[in-house]
């Protein structure tokens, strides 16, 4: 297992390291990718892979041990995601935390995702991850090099990171929980089909040979790519001897929380019911930042500028996918609980220190524990006696 984990390692960081820099890429067609998309993989634009997702969480519906299906959302927020960490392990050792039947995560969400979604086995991992200073160095400059490659820092270290958390103790744990009919899924956006792609992390941690531990690793890597920051992942598609790469960054840039896809939202109540397979449902929502506009003196430099604007583009996505949200779960009469960071955390996206990091995480355990913080956006809709 040691030396598996060493050679899919190497080869995550030969790949970032050289696929995605200043070669030319070979054209792909609208068609190749989608003979070359794998069942994981749900693009939901497309009307198949929207009722293939259905018939899953349906899977995952019938799988409620306690009658009421649980779905856990985590956010994107990159160095704030050191406080949905601190919730959930504060919410563990408070002793009422759900088993989550359904859980998804975007950008450094979906980092926090796996950890989550095997329960307590996985609290111990989730606090290393975040708190363990391994984050400091992940944002190297290029230096000049930035006027000849897709982004100003350089993809090694958030690679290396997720190689050093991810082994096979927590891959086992994810396809253990997804046999038991549990799903785990993942958001990255394809630059290709300019969509949201969602994953089936479960379903992919089943496997066991050497590239779908390279492209779990990957997926996630890919969906905590900030565009420009760090460079396109490329993922290799492979199905039924068709293959093709698709190159994909963050999964916040198309909708900063997941918990059902866009076309869904629009469709008729009815059909809408298949997400909890009429079952009671809860919907818990971590948003790993300040969603809210807070007031500071713009600075007029280039960085300032950039950082300023993905921040307000960032806060806007994820109050309107939480709005979207709050509507889809009073439509079903669903609970809806959400929770972000408090005032008096910092709301540092970019700050990865290890100090900076452990506040957050403090601030994310103390609500956690205490159980304060949530905000109920729907209650759910008591059963008929």
């Amino acid at each position: 297992m040691a030396r598996l984990g060493r050679i899919v390692a190497g080869c995550i960081l030969l790949m970032l390291a050289t696929a995605c820099q200043t070669y030319p890429r070979l054209d792909v067609t609208a068609a190749q990718l989608s003979a070359a998309s794998p069942a994981i993989r749900y693009d939901f634009d497309i009307e198949e892979a929207q009722l293939r997702f259905v018939r899953e969480l349906g899977v995952a519906a019938r799988s409620a041990e306690d009658g009421t299906v649980d779905l856990l959302a985590l956010s994107g927020g990159g160095a704030n995601g050191a406080f949905g960490a601190g919730v959930l392990n504060g919410w563990g050792e408070r002793g009422d935390r759900p088993e989550f039947e359904i859980v998804t995560g975007v950008s450094t969400g979906a980092l926090i995702a796996p950890f989550a979604f095997v329960g307590e086995e996985g609290d111990a991992g989730l606090a290393r991850a975040f708190t363990d200073g391994g984050s400091e160095g992940l944002l190297r400059s290029r230096g000049l090099g930035v006027l000849f490659r897709p982004s100003v820092f350089r993809p090694e270290p958030l690679a290396q990171l997720v190689v050093n958390n991810v082994d096979e103790a927590l891959l086992r744990a994810v396809a253990e929980q997804h046999r038991r009919g549990r799903r785990l899924y993942v958001a990255t956006t394809s630059l290709d089909t300019q969509t949201q792609i969602v994953w089936d992390m479960g379903a992919l941690a089943q496997r066991t040979d050497e590239m779908s531990r390279l492209l779990f690793m990957d997926i996630l890597i890919a969906s905590a790519s900030i565009p420009v920051a760090f460079p396109p992942v490329p993922l290799i598609l492979s199905n039924g001897g068709n293959q093709a790469v698709e190159l994909h960054v963050d999964g916040g840039t198309v909708a900063n929380v997941l918990v059902a896809p866009e076309p869904f939202l629009l469709r008729p109540p009815d059909a809408a019911q298949t997400l909890t397979g009429g079952l009671p449902g809860r919907i818990w929502i971590i948003v790993n930042g300040h969603p809210e506009p807070t007031f500071a003196t713009a600075r007029l430099s280039g960085v300032s500028v950039a950082v300023r604007s993905f921040d307000i583009m960032r806060k806007a996505i994820t109050r309107a996918d939480v709005a979207r949200t709050a509507q889809l779960a009073r439509t079903l009469g669903m609970g809806l609980q959400v929770v972000s960071m408090p005032d008096d955390a910092p709301d540092a996206a970019l700050d990865f220190s290890q100090e900076s990091m452990l506040r957050s995480y403090g601030a994310g355990r103390r609500l956690g524990r205490d159980g304060s913080g949530w905000e109920t956006l729907a209650e759910p809709v008591a059963e008929e006696p």
